[in-house]
């Protein structure tokens, strides 16, 4: 599996795309709170728009916040 990234930055947040290349893709989002993860499904079908997708289909999100990343860290630490 090769894995292919983008990256679009701002003064606010910072996102990076992954292709998992089995119509999967990882969205990173990077804000001044924290870091949230999304899982997209993209299936080709007849009816794809002109990328050859659908509409991608949200699978799963994951998120945490900086100062609980902090507080995982020190506890893990003791």
């Amino acid at each position: 599996m090769s894995i292919l990234y983008t990256e679009t930055l701002s003064d606010v947040d910072s996102r990076t795309e992954i292709d998992l290349g089995d119509h999967r893709h990882l969205t990173i989002n990077i804000t001044h709170e924290g870091i949230i993860m999304d899982v997209f499904l993209s299936e080709r079908t007849d009816e794809s728009d002109l990328t050859g997708f659908d509409k991608p289909m949200l699978l799963g999100t994951m998120g945490m916040m900086f100062d609980e990343w902090a507080d995982w860290i020190v506890a893990d630490e003791s």
